[in-house]
């Protein structure tokens, strides 16, 4: 059954959509011509051996035939149907106020992970200002997006993320302009255009194709994508069609399969999960060819911005920190969120504090657990099942279910009838595909912990599935078929192996990257309470500076890669935009134990205060006890300018 990915290269025709576009030889326009033909004679066969089983729907009629719930895509497309009417008539009798219980809880951020993706990189400091998930490849395509988008429209855009929060539902909303929108609308259809093609071409074969591939567009995560914007939409795609042509007989579509699975890390990181079913294929040069093609996906965009390398620092730091100050860990969708809530059970009983613990080591410790069992599955759905519910090792928005649409669709088409054996793996499937009627305010306290469960049991079911391989191979009678077992299980060992040596290097370099960039100097990033702008020409100078606007209370982060401490001078001049100094307003400067205060006493005043800089990150804390400044037309809460701000080192 491994050879599924292959069967769509052996036809042509409308249906199939990509064959067109990728023509092996001259001889698929023969095939083209002559799929009508093949066509009428695959539904002949079909319907004769639908006569043998039955025409009867519920298998009333005809020896041998099953009833709909036998059969897998039947019953798919049966309880999505139940699930999508039941949500319907629920949205029409509350005249939809229920669907933010369905969907995203906030009604005014509706396609904001998009619109908001715009904004951030409009100064070009997408991880310094607006502290955004996104990897840089991200960022470069919205930045794409937003040289689209007319100068009038973005100039009356914000540079912080609160104020652009603010925004929304105001008269400078982003989804109010006609090019912003019509961006959102083209993407949303090429992706999910893009997505139907491909999941069609993989269940050609599957029964109820056509109805397959339509309920699986309104499966709960693609409603998820679509109504937050998210690029997950085309990660999924391009993930799929690496799935589907990273075998193909053409090198150069294998190729192409292989820079789309490195396009879809860079744009969402998980994606690169599926690179695993390079080494279960034991193809490493193109597992090696992945990997660069991959730093290249990651590295290559930060030139595009202002912070260069600097960028990939912040964006791990932001990477790393992401869900680890949530209230209640427990109510998310991950597997980390399976262990806090297991430890939160714990809490209620013994009256404990354990469920706010990181479990983040512990839920990566499962997931390569769970790559481990996808090397050793023998049918392709089994292992791409197991990779999704690894990627969803830390708990994520509800449209990381976009990804189970690729074991989904594998599994329709390689099991067709409901058995003892895929009767777990279906369930799994369905939790995270269906759009399950469930209304809940926000935190989806129900619709996670049932995910939780879906979670463990494929856990469970996935190291099952390993053991008996092993067992199997071990215990196999026949000499013959104990040998070729045997030199599976050693090859598959030397696979993790491998994967393992390529995982640690591919550490140490970056390690080694980041020390050899972080090291001659120390490096200032800009905090909390400091809005970025782009340039201020103060009065008496002609040059042009880089100033900030900052609240009552600011922080400027220091990172010291080595391991001795430095003195360092901090500087920056006091600005005079809209600076009212008749009340000698003071600046407060903390770092550590020590503090100094400075009375601003006349305009540009330039502040200088010394630290020593320990090895790690520390944080300079900037206090100002002066008013509000009434900047017009600017919603912002802010007090003053931050003209210049350096750091020299003390020789």
């Amino acid at each position: 059954m491994d050879n599924m990915t292959t069967n769509n290269e052996n036809k042509s025709g409308i249906s199939i959509g990509l064959d067109q576009l990728l023509p092996e030889d001259n001889k698929s326009v023969q095939l083209g011509l002559n799929y009508g033909q093949n066509e009428c004679n695959s539904q002949r066969v079909l319907k004769e051996n639908n006569t043998k089983r039955g025409k009867d729907l519920f298998g009333k009629k005809g020896r041998g035939s099953n009833p709909f719930w036998k059969k897998t895509a039947k019953l798919y497309c049966v309880l999505s149907a139940v699930c999508a009417i039941v949500v319907m008539v629920t949205l029409y009798v509350t005249h939809g106020d229920f669907l933010s219980y369905f969907l995203y809880h906030d009604t005014l951020d509706a396609g904001m992970d998009f619109f908001h993706s715009i904004e951030y990189v409009r100064g070009r400091q997408p991880y310094a200002v607006f502290d955004t998930l996104y990897p840089p490849l991200a960022n470069l395509f919205f930045y794409a997006l937003f040289l689209l988008v007319p100068a009038s429209v973005s100039d009356n855009w914000t540079y912080d993320f609160e104020a652009s929060v603010a925004m929304r539902g105001t008269e400078t909303d982003l989804r109010t302009t006609q090019s912003c929108f019509l961006l959102y609308v083209f993407f949303v259809v090429l992706a999910v255009l893009l997505l139907a093609v491909l999941l069609r071409d993989v269940m050609q074969n599957a029964q109820w194709a056509r109805a397959s591939t339509f309920f699986a567009l309104f499966s709960f995560g693609v409603l998820n994508a679509v109504d937050r914007g998210n690029i997950i939409l085309l990660a999924a795609g391009l993930s799929l069609f690496f799935v589907m042509y990273h075998r193909s007989k053409r090198a150069w579509v294998r190729e192409l399969a292989l820079v789309a699975l490195a396009v879809a890390a860079g744009l969402k990181i998980y994606p690169a999960f599926l690179g695993v079913m390079l080494l279960r294929n034991r193809d490493f040069k193109a597992a090696i060819r992945t990997v660069f093609y991959g730093i290249a996906a990651l590295v290559l965009p930060v030139f595009a911005f202002q912070e260069g390398v600097y960028g990939l620092q912040l964006w791990l730091k932001i990477l790393f920190s992401f869900g680890s100050k949530s209230k209640t860990p427990w109510a998310g969708n991950g597997i980390n969120s399976m262990f806090a809530h297991g430890a939160h059970l714990v809490d209620l009983i013994a009256g404990t504090s354990n469920a706010t613990v990181s479990f983040f080591a512990a839920a990566f410790a499962v997931a390569a657990v769970l790559v481990v069992c996808a090397l050793l599955c023998r049918q392709e759905w089994q292992a791409l099942l197991l990779i999704t519910v690894a990627m969803m090792y830390q708990s994520q928005g509800n449209y990381i279910y976009c990804m189970a649409l690729i074991p989904l669709a594998y599994f329709l088409a390689q099991e067709k009838v409901m058995t003892r054996q895929n009767i777990l793996p279906f369930a799994v499937l369905m939790v995270f595909n269906l759009p399950l009627p469930i209304f809940e305010e926000r935190n989806s306290y129900i619709r996670n912990t049932i995910v939780q469960l879906a979670i463990l049991t494929a856990i469970i079911w996935g190291v099952v599935q390993a053991v008996n391989y092993v067992l199997a191979a071990l215990k196999t009678q026949k000499p013959e078929q104990s040998k070729l077992d045997k030199k599976a299980a050693r090859s598959t060992l030397v696979t993790f192996g491998a994967s393992l040596g390529a995982l640690a290097v591919s550490l140490a370099v970056f390690y080694g990257v980041w020390v050899l960039y972080n090291a001659p100097s120390i490096t200032m990033q800009l905090g909390n309470g400091i809005y970025n702008t782009e340039y201020y020409t103060p009065e008496n100078s002609n040059k042009e500076l880089p100033f900030y606007w900052c609240k009552k209370s600011a922080e400027i982060k220091l990172v010291n890669p080595q391991l001795n401490t430095e003195r360092y001078t901090f500087t920056f001049t006091v600005g005079d935009y809209f600076f009212d100094i008749s009340d000698r307003p003071s600046i407060t400067i903390t770092f550590g134990d020590s503090s100094q205060t400075f009375v601003v006493s006349q305009e540009n005043m330039k502040i200088r205060y010394t630290v020593d800089v320990p090895f790690g990150e520390s944080t300079i804390d900037i206090s100002y006890s002066g008013k509000r400044v009434d900047a017009p037309q600017d919603s912002r809460t802010l007090y003053f300018v931050m003209v210049q701000p350096q750091l020299e080192r003390i020789k």
